[in-house]
């Protein structure tokens, strides 16, 4: 792992004296608690090699075109924020709100408006729970704010695009969101996540959330980098008394793909509803980390993720629910159902219990099979030759993660990505 600190010296773009004394103490503490290696249960799958082969430096302005966004990315009407190596691209972003809703770059809000992202800065040495998220605290100066005054309702999604240009000298870049809504309000943000080209490289984003009493969150997030790159996201939430965040990602692109939540239920009456689909081909590793807390009474949560994988393609799903002391009426439910269409296709899965409260309802379970042959006995009956056989089945077991999605453009962008649309 390579780390350019020497641009920190300064303040970079948009950001303030007092945030670069914060990153470069984000680095230090990459010195007391280490990269993570194989030993560790969160990591244990992960290709440490490849990631000891990325470069990390303060973001710098792309010198390479970057095509037309195209059909890399759902058609999405509403504002929009586009970041290239962890850059805003004013050019792509349309940052036109309705009243009650702003949009910003986290860099010009950090100038501006500093009270907007002070927590997602503003983590201490405990708080930092591995090195690539102190890489993003470090490095990742710019990206997205989105906040959401008291009881505005948000009819139309906001749409963040985080793009990975790798270039020779620095092949990874950090990029950072900020999400907050006011009390009573709801909204919808999709994340797409995307890269340019066949150059080995790598994107680390770390999105932070934050919901008031009663605000509801509809979170996308589509991770569709190059097979050739690493992709790295971390998605933080905290949830106040009565909020609902409704999460639903979509883990298909990278080498290395890894999503992780991190969802504390800090209110009661709080709810959590996450599901995910992870798609792998060739030698894809596609990694789950879900840690739903359940930290006050009467809260729920739910996990749902489904895994395809084929050719010599591996799954991770490490899904924990922490039930704290005094949290007693929980309710939580976590189920991973995995989809083996190779031999040498491969799933790990763990889900873990941790419950410490009285008068609580949990439970989980996994699954892992194959195509079932009496469904496709059946359809082959009916005349359907067995390719085609094959996919209605698979079709079939992803497309109850993808009719989770709220929003019909995103639905069929998702579609339309795993080909589903030719069926």
């Amino acid at each position: 792992m390579t780390i350019d600190a020497t641009t920190l010296s300064g303040t970079t773009t948009g950001a303030t004296a007092g945030a670069t004394t914060d990153r470069l103490d984000a680095l230090d503490r990459i010195g007391v608690i280490g990269y993570p290696t194989k030993r560790d249960e969160a990591w244990r799958y992960a290709p440490h090699r490849r990631l000891d082969d990325l470069t990390f430096g303060a973001p710098v302005e792309v010198t390479a075109d970057v095509p037309d966004l195209g059909e890399q990315i759902p058609t999405l009407d509403g504002p929009r924020v586009v970041v290239v190596n962890g850059i805003v691209d004013l050019e792509r972003s349309d940052f036109a709100c309705p009243d009650g809703v702003r949009v910003l770059g986290l860099a010009a809000a950090n100038a501006e408006h500093p009270e907007l992202v002070r927590s997602h800065f503003g983590l201490v040495d405990d708080e930092i729970v591995d090195a690539y998220q102190a890489l993003n605290l470090a490095f990742g100066s710019d990206g997205a704010v989105v906040t959401v005054s008291e009881d505005v309702q948000l009819d139309v999604p906001i749409h963040i695009v985080d793009i990975e240009v790798p270039d020779a000298t620095q092949n990874a870049t950090c990029t950072g969101v900020v999400i907050r809504l006011g009390a009573g309000s709801s909204a919808t943000v999709v994340e797409t996540r995307i890269g340019v080209g066949s150059q080995f490289g790598g994107s680390n984003t770390r999105t932070t959330i934050t919901l008031d009493v009663d605000a509801t969150l509809e979170h996308v997030l589509l991770q569709d980098v190059p097979t050739e790159q690493i992709h790295l996201s971390r998605i933080e939430v905290t949830q106040h008394a009565g909020s609902t965040f409704n999460a639903r990602s979509f883990n298909l692109g990278a080498t290395y793909g890894r999503v992780a939540y991190d969802v504390v239920l800090d209110g009661p009456g709080a709810t959590a509803d996450l599901s995910g689909l992870f798609f792998g081909f060739g030698s894809q590793v596609l990694d789950q980390q879900i840690n739903v807390v359940h930290a006050a009474r009467d809260c729920v949560s739910r996990q749902s993720f489904r895994g395809v994988l084929d050719d010599e393609s591996t799954g991770v799903f490490n899904g924990g629910i922490a039930v704290r002391p005094g949290a007693d009426g929980t309710d939580a439910e976590q189920t991973n159902d995995n989809l083996l269409l190779s031999m040498r296709s491969e799933i790990n899965t763990q889900p873990r219990l941790e419950i410490l409260a009285d008068d609580v309802a949990c439970k989980h379970g996994a699954t892992v099979g194959q195509l079932d042959e009496t469904a496709m006995y059946y359809l082959r009956s009916r005349g359907i030759p067995a390719d085609e056989a094959r996919r209605l089945l698979i079709n079939g077991f992803a497309d109850q993660v993808v009719d989770d999605v709220g929003i019909e453009t995103v639905r069929a962008w998702i579609t339309h990505r795993l080909g589903h649309d030719d069926v």
